[in-house]
């Protein structure tokens, strides 16, 4: 009859034999599973390091805009005993062909002065080198 000490001991060794297996697949399936470097000698970004930066970890934008608008009404008279100001009609088709951010203003009110910007911000900068 085997001791108890020999028993455990062949338990250990399986175990660590099934561990080191088990290891074993995992790392060849990383590799068969791993893309080709790139021709141009490009180096990829490992697993490990697209997970660091995952949800734009480590990027800081800071968009600082400033815009001046001005504009003056000056020596304008509504003249009348019933003024309309009519209605603003933009029939189908109107903006057919057009493409982009479009910012558009429209008014039927007399003596207005219609101000409007708009800033578009696309960043495309890699994030700096880290320490």
């Amino acid at each position: 009859m085997k001791s108890v000490t020999q028993v455990r001991g062949i338990l250990i060794a399986a175990a660590v034999l099934a561990s080191a297996s088990a290891a074993s697949a995992q790392q060849a399936a990383l590799t068969a599973s791993a893309p080709p470097a790139p021709a141009d000698g490009t180096e990829l970004l490992s697993l490990e390091d697209m997970g660091a930066l995952s949800g734009g970890t480590g990027v800081t934008v800071v968009v600082d805009t400033g815009q001046v608008l001005t504009a003056t009404n000056t020596g304008n008279s509504v003249t009348g005993d019933v003024v309309g100001s009519g209605q603003v009609n933009i029939g189908s088709g109107a903006f057919s062909g057009y493409d982009g951010i479009g910012n558009f203003v429209i008014n039927t009110g007399h003596n207005n002065n219609l101000q409007s910007s708009m800033n578009v911000s696309i960043v495309l900068a890699p994030p700096a080198p880290g320490p």
